[in-house]
């Protein structure tokens, strides 16, 4: 016994009282159980601090999984209303198309055919996604199209409009009709190949449509003469006048003057022998005055 207590270590704690009546008291603990409370303390400290570390973690994980979860709700919101204002814009696009082809039937050009309707049942996320990439397809090719559409659309509008300036289309001045186009007997036995309007000497004489002066100077029978062409093959042609108001080679526009009434060629009287040409034939003028009814009404009353 005495051996092994001398083996044995141990650690005295004295408590010292304050004044000189107290005892002081002594402990004797051993050196194991010394070590053994230190190791608890440091081990204890330890798991203290790796606690408050990992909590700190995990709570900075849950305030960045919950910021995550409001940007993907944002961004979700976000898509769903891109998606919105996609089917929004596909519904305009495809009553614009219809219109359109409404327009072009008028004009006679063949309708514009647009891609098919693609469903896609709205369930998981990603069919959602490949919705809203569908819909975004298909508005950028009916915008293709409606470009593409559009440009045919004022091609067309552009030839119209040229070939309408160079249609006859107005009454070269006012007036009595003296005598039609065809046969006739008086004053003269033969084919009338133009319409004679009654004027005063020295009245303007109106070009019927945009066209370049082709011919100025004397013809026998029409006396002084003006021929204007006014492209696609078509002319019209103003006789018997007094005066020249163009040249030849000038661009003379609808209703601009070009020559005066007179009575020059074989005529009884002051008038205007107004003709329309297609490729070189004369054309009954009065299957082109009628499409102004206005002007024409005035003449025939």
């Amino acid at each position: 016994m005495d051996n092994k207590s001398k083996k044995t270590k141990f650690y005295s704690v004295m408590i010292m009282p304050h004044d000189a009546r107290g005892k002081p008291i002594s402990l004797k603990v051993r050196a194991s159980w010394v070590y053994t409370a230190v190791f608890l303390a440091f081990f204890s400290v330890i798991l203290v601090a790796s606690s408050i570390v990992y909590s700190s973690l995990v709570s900075r994980k849950l305030v960045n999984y919950a910021d995550t979860l409001t940007r993907a709700r944002q961004q979700q919101e976000v898509i769903s209303s891109l998606a919105n204002k996609t089917r929004k814009v596909n519904r305009e696009i495809k009553e614009l198309a219809n219109r359109e082809n409404e327009l072009r039937k008028l004009l006679g050009l063949k309708p514009l055919v647009t891609g098919g309707k693609v469903e896609t049942k709205l369930g998981s996320q990603e069919a959602k996604d490949k919705r809203i990439s569908l819909d975004l397809q298909v508005a950028d090719e009916g915008i293709a199209a409606r470009k593409q559409s559009l440009a045919q659309l004022k091609e067309w509008v552009s030839y119209v409009r040229s070939k309408l300036a160079a249609t006859p289309s107005t009454w070269p001045l006012y007036g009595r009709v003296a005598s039609l186009f065809g046969y006739r007997v008086s004053p003269w036995r033969g084919m009338h190949t133009g319409i004679d309007i009654d004027a005063s000497y020295g009245s303007p004489a109106r070009v019927t449509a945009d066209g370049v002066v082709t011919y100025i100077g004397w013809r026998h029978g029409y006396g002084k003469t003006v021929e204007v062409s006014h492209g696609h093959g078509i002319a019209t042609l103003y006789a018997h006048n007094s005066n020249y108001a163009v040249s030849v080679g000038q661009r003379v526009k609808k209703g601009q003057v070009v020559c005066y009434v007179g009575m020059t060629g074989w005529t009884t009287g002051p008038h205007l022998h107004y003709e329309v040409r297609r490729w070189g034939a004369p054309l009954n003028p009065v299957a082109f005055l009628d499409k102004n009814i206005l002007s024409a009404s005035k003449l025939w009353r």
